[in-house]
């Protein structure tokens, strides 16, 4: 288990993404991924083991190692809010679509871009009777690695990170006094860490899971938003806009590139 002694953080301390609270979160998914890469492999392993043992003379070929120019990349995963707990209490995931297109650099490494829009709403069960919805457009340039988690080349795990512009807009909000005006939108920075795990069913194509982890450089506060007059919120510090995603991935990729 990973632990930090020191705070660091990525904006302001009014309005921040608090590493010591949440690289623990990062960690733990980098170490599931990686588990379950592994388990998968030791079953590989036990796959040929037996079928060596019964069949000696029959060898299966592996799979080469390729690598392409042009890797387009799509997402669809749901977002679980997380740190603030007005955030948590308040906005239920419904989706979120992820796509982008990443340029090899060199042996797995890449750079490219990313867009992403996100939906989380309001339903009876958090806010009774308030019907309400908050989407994200965000846009992104980001940098990782892909590499072949085992012998038989047939799992890509890939990391990454994105950074860049969100803009957030909440639709249906409503107040108890017309002279009140609730913050409808605003436009923010913001960092997501990404892992992916592929099955490769082509040299080319794979399908598997994606998490991510979303903080976005602007504090969720009810109050700003009149939520309060909706339902109880305690008066504190409001805690930085951040959340969870889980879903499944695809993988594609042209333009064959060789290197030795």
């Amino acid at each position: 288990m990973f632990f930090f002694q020191e705070t660091f953080y990525f904006c302001n301390p009014s309005n921040c993404f608090d590493l010591k609270k949440h690289c623990n979160n990062i960690f733990l998914l980098v170490f599931t991924i990686v588990s379950i890469a592994a388990s998968a492999q030791e079953e590989e392993i036990k796959s040929d083991t037996s079928s060596v043992s019964t069949a000696s003379a029959v060898e299966t070929p592996l799979r080469p190692k390729k690598y392409y120019l042009f890797s387009p990349r799509l997402s669809i995963t749901v977002p679980h809010p997380i740190n603030n707990g007005a955030f948590k209490r308040t906005f239920v995931g419904l989706y979120e679509l992820n796509a982008g297109m990443n340029v090899l650099l060199y042996k797995g490494i890449f750079a490219g871009a990313v867009f992403k829009n996100s939906e989380l709403q309001i339903t009876p069960n958090k806010i009774p009777g308030y019907d309400a919805s908050m989407n994200f457009y965000s846009f992104a340039f980001k940098a990782g690695s892909d590499f072949y988690a085992n012998d038989k080349n047939s799992i890509i795990i890939s990391a990454s990170i994105a950074a860049g512009q969100n803009n957030t807009k909440f639709t249906s909000l409503k107040t108890k006094l017309a002279s009140e005006h609730p913050v409808t939108a605003f436009k923010s920075t913001y960092i997501e860490p990404e892992l992916d795990m592929f099955f490769m069913i082509e040299p080319d194509f794979g399908i598997g899971a994606t998490i991510t982890y979303s903080s976005i450089k602007r504090n969720f506060d009810p109050y700003e938003l009149y939520l309060n007059e909706w339902a109880p919120y305690e008066r504190s510090n409001p805690g930085s806009t951040q959340y969870l995603t889980f879903g499944f991935g695809f993988y594609y990729g042209f333009g064959k590139r060789n290197f030795k």
